[in-house]
């Protein structure tokens, strides 16, 4: 490669959106590095014990004898129920920092979003927000990307 050859100027949504997923990614896995030890310190502070968890899982029961076990009745579709109810429970905690995780492309399209809005650049526009929209239907359930 010629060391005088010019490299490609890369476009100001992608270093916004390059940044913002690379802070979201790191924010996501401290908070699941540190979630674990919170939720080992504080058993019963959880919403579903670790002791009494592991002891039925390792027992053989099914998931509902498990959910059932631990003290807290799960609803299929309730994720959103669960989360905001015991979000500053330690487990809680932990399922912010998944929750953030999955999420992070959302949350990174929105300065990227601005900057195609700055350059008037309508189509990317147009793609960024037709995304940004099925992640948010996606995550609030009311539609199913995984087939």
């Amino acid at each position: 490669m010629n060391k005088d050859a010019k490299l490609p100027e890369i476009d100001r949504s992608q270093l916004r959106y390059g940044n913002a997923a690379h802070a979201i990614t790191i924010a996501s896995c401290i908070i699941s590095l540190v979630a674990p030890v919170l939720i080992l310190l504080l058993p019963e502070g959880n919403i579903l014990n670790p002791n009494l968890t592991f002891s039925a899982i390792f027992d053989g029961k099914l998931p509902v004898e498990i959910w059932g076990s631990a003290g807290y009745q799960f609803r299929p579709g309730g994720f959103w129920e669960m989360f905001f109810e015991n979000i500053f429970a330690p487990d809680g905690f932990a399922m912010f920092g998944v929750a953030l995780g999955c999420s992070g492309t959302l949350w990174a399209m929105i300065p990227a979003l601005f900057a195609f809005a700055r350059k008037r650049e309508w189509f990317f526009m147009g793609i960024c927000i037709f995304i940004m929209v099925l992640i948010a239907l996606a995550m609030s359930g009311l539609i199913d990307m995984a087939g």
